[in-house]
């Protein structure tokens, strides 16, 4: 075989076990997935977010939280089944210091606008382009979600919307939450 046959072949390859790793999804530690977790949680802790009707967020400001940070796009069909599921997610952790953030790379802040009405999602939407914080990231594709501990620590990341994906962030996610916050007393169960 040629060099350039062979070179053909292995990028074919690369784009075929990419898919089949976006497809099947990945669940673990950050730098499985490719992600340095220092650097991302330096990108996050820096990053200000714009709503699509103009607010801002400074995710620095959820420090003290448990978040989950979902990265997708209106025209991602995985994203398109995800996305409910993180909006339930979020319902169960308003108010109890956690929340799931959701960032369009969508390039028109009007798609995601229209994606959130029909879709009646109630989780925080932001819009965010693709060359903002996901490039920052050097996301390779979407879904892809990072869950960030309390100390804005990445806890997970994860590629894909499969059943075992959403398994991993929302068991991370509880068991974060269930975790005294840093810094609280200590409680002794059964004690009077």
């Amino acid at each position: 075989m040629g060099d350039r046959s062979a070179r053909t072949a292995l990028a074919i390859l690369g784009i075929g076990l990419g898919a089949l790793w976006a497809s099947a999804g990945w669940a673990g530690p950050a730098h499985d997935a490719g992600l340095d977790p220092e650097r991302a949680r330096r990108a996050l802790a820096a990053h200000t977010l714009r709503t699509v009707d103009g607010r801002t967020l400074a995710l620095a400001s959820l420090r003290g939280e448990v978040v989950v940070v979902n990265f997708w796009a209106s025209w991602c069909a995985p994203c398109r089944k995800e996305l409910p599921r993180l909006d339930r997610l979020h319902a169960e952790l308003a108010g109890r210091g956690g929340r799931v953030v959701a960032i369009s790379i969508d390039h028109e802040a009007r798609n995601v606008r229209r994606f959130v009405a029909a879709h009646r999602l109630s989780l925080p939407v932001y819009h965010d382009g693709p060359d903002g914080l996901a490039r920052t990231l050097d996301l390779s594709h979407v879904p892809f979600t990072i869950v960030l501990d309390r100390d804005g620590g990445v806890a997970l990341a994860t590629a894909g919307a499969d059943a075992k994906a959403l398994e991993a962030i929302t068991a991370t996610t509880r068991r974060l939450m269930a975790a005294a916050p840093a810094g609280s007393p200590a409680v002794a169960v059964g004690a009077r």
